[in-house]
């Protein structure tokens, strides 16, 4: 009996403990099915206007109704992107700051030192939005129709000729970089603050080439201002089909602009899957393809582990293109 007076106290304090854990464990639950109950942010690191300030924003205008609460798109620009997702990595993990994670954010961390965020340990993938090929433009001066006759042309004029892109670690940046790695070739490179910037010495010739996004390339291209060479993809791209692919050059070469939501590691899982399913929901309706079709990308979606895999395939792929034409710190 003295035995069993001794346990009691010990019997309530594992009980009062037990309860407190499964109270706890129930909390982020519920707090997932209470989501959201007040206004949520989508930070995006690119100028309002732009292809992935469009793809925020139509998502952000479906959500809204869904979800009951506003759904506000916010423009940080700056360091290529990097600014609003490093403000992503800092918030409170509860979903209520979601940013629009892109391949500029991959590339910066590869060429920065100290990178002020890393995307594995600090961002949790949420959804992968869109992708898109970008496309090789040349000014009609270039004298080459073909990928073999352009090689050609740089090879015999090596470090004459210079590309443009919308800064260092812009997609147009290491789509040009690695093109040099897997062909030898050498451009010199003319970076500008943001594609739009580059545009006049584009068409006056001063700077003839740019691996350019296919909505600010494609309007160029059929005003007959520039000609398209080929697309960045491995294969030709459903919206362009009548260009041709790099890789039907015999080149190893698949490059895809592409866009993403992501939140502050440490989201309840509950939440992720939410956002995920509602998204996911947005991607498969037949005017959210059309529109993103329209921007020249395809739609992507998924589960939050298919991004995550090609987050993981991406950052591997573009280390080693910052390693070897050595753009650390550019």
């Amino acid at each position: 009996m003295k035995c069993m007076t001794f346990l009691r106290p010990a019997i309530r304090g594992l009980a009062v403990l037990t309860i407190a854990v499964l109270a706890a464990a129930c909390v982020r639950p519920a707090m997932a099915q209470g989501y959201p109950d007040k206004s949520v942010r989508i930070l995006v690191g690119q100028s309002a206007g732009g292809p992935t300030d469009a793809l925020a924003r139509m998502i952000g205008d479906k959500l809204s109704p869904m979800w009951g609460q506003p759904v506000i798109v916010i423009n940080r620009p700056g360091a290529s992107g990097s600014i609003a997702m490093d403000q992503v990595a800092k918030s409170t993990p509860d979903g209520y700051t979601l940013g629009m994670l892109i391949l500029n954010h991959v590339v910066f961390e590869q060429m920065i030192k100290k990178p002020p965020y890393l995307i594995a340990r600090d961002l949790d993938p949420v959804i992968s939005i869109a992708r898109q090929s970008n496309i090789l433009v040349l000014h009609p001066s270039v004298p080459a129709t073909t990928v073999p006759e352009f090689i050609a042309y740089l090879k015999a004029n090596p470090g004459k000729i210079s590309y443009a892109s919308g800064g260092a670690g812009s997609p147009a940046h290491v789509s040009a970089e690695l093109f040099k790695l897997q062909t030898g070739v050498d451009m010199v490179h003319v970076p500008y603050k943001g594609g739009g910037a580059a545009v006049p010495d584009l068409l006056a010739g001063i700077v003839p080439i740019m691996f350019a996004a296919a909505p600010f390339a494609l309007p160029l291209v059929r005003d007959g201002k520039l000609r398209a060479l080929a697309v960045t993809s491995d294969s030709r791209s459903a919206q362009t089909p009548d260009i041709p692919s790099l890789a039907e050059s015999g080149i190893q070469y698949d490059v895809r602009d592409w866009q993403g939501i992501a939140g502050p590691a440490g989201m309840p899982a509950a939440v992720i899957a939410r956002i995920n399913a509602d998204v996911q929901t947005i991607l498969d309706s037949p005017d959210v393809k059309a529109r993103i079709s329209s921007l020249g990308g395809e739609v992507a979606g998924g589960p939050p582990s298919r991004f995550a895999d090609q987050l993981r395939s991406e950052t591997q792929k573009w280390k080693r293109v910052v390693d070897e034409a050595n753009l650390v710190n550019e």
